[in-house]
């Protein structure tokens, strides 16, 4: 079955002028966020995903954070891709904090289009990670989800290209949640959410006004195998994609 590779190979030549942004290239920047920034992007730089895929083949593997080890093949092959090498990238943070029992990691991306995207990523193999999916699945929200929305206010207030907002497992939660509680102005400049495989939300977050304002916007895809993508309380309709991977549930 075919792969973001795949993809990246098929469509890697085409820019965004030339064939417009879709679900597969959300999942790409949705992964992106995984990537391990840490010693490529300072938080207020500006550089292309070429820039950084040249950064990253500089560092010693060995001793990176490699939250996925494709990523390893598919860092290069996005900043050698016309369809992604010309983004920029900024803004990067990455916050792991045991007092408050949170992980929380985001990245943007302006894309040729004149949008942006914001990738949230999922939970990383810390802990303390691990600690604030669990808190998920009883607390109306969490840290990570209150830092989500500060993200996107912080974005959309130094810069005034429309959004899309983006995550892959408890990133897609985030994704959401940050849509449904960012400021109503910014929420009128959002174009897509997409929580790929994502939880859903305790039952009071799904009965808010803002919650229910931002669904029409929302895009979840969830593996035909999903678990985590099934939890808690969803008001959005869902599109099922066929897939042969396995993943490691955590969120």
């Amino acid at each position: 079955m075919a792969n973001i590779f795949d993809y990246i190979n098929w469509r890697g030549d085409l820019s965004l002028r030339e064939s417009e942004f879709n679900e597969i290239d959300n999942l790409i920047l949705a992964r992106f966020s995984y990537f391990p920034f840490d010693n490529i992007l300072k938080e207020d730089e500006v550089i292309t995903i070429e820039e950084a895929g040249k950064r990253f083949k500089t560092l010693d593997i060995e001793k990176e954070r490699i939250l996925q080890k494709e990523d390893i093949d598919l860092f290069p092959i996005m900043a050698g891709s016309n369809r992604f090498s010309n983004m920029k990238i900024s803004n990067y943070i990455n916050k792991i904090s045991p007092e408050e029992e949170k992980q929380f990691s985001a990245i943007t991306i302006f894309m040729p289009d004149d949008t942006i995207y914001i990738s949230f990523r999922g939970t990383d193999n810390t802990l303390i990670g691990w600690k604030e999916d669990f808190n998920m699945s009883f607390r109306e929200k969490v840290p990570s989800q209150l830092d989500a929305v500060e993200y996107v206010n912080k974005i959309a207030s130094k810069y005034t290209n429309k959004l899309r907002i983006g995550g892959h497992s408890k990133g897609g939660n985030l994704a959401v949640y940050a849509a449904s509680f960012c400021e109503k102005e910014i929420q009128e400049r959002i174009i897509n959410v997409y929580n790929n495989d994502g939880p859903g939300f305790h039952e009071t977050i799904t009965i808010d006004p803002n919650y229910k304002r931002i669904i029409p916007k929302v895009h979840t895809l969830i593996p035909q195998t999903s678990i985590i993508g099934r939890l808690l309380y969803h008001e959005e309709s869902y599109t099922v994609v066929q897939s042969t991977e396995k993943r490691c549930y955590a969120t």
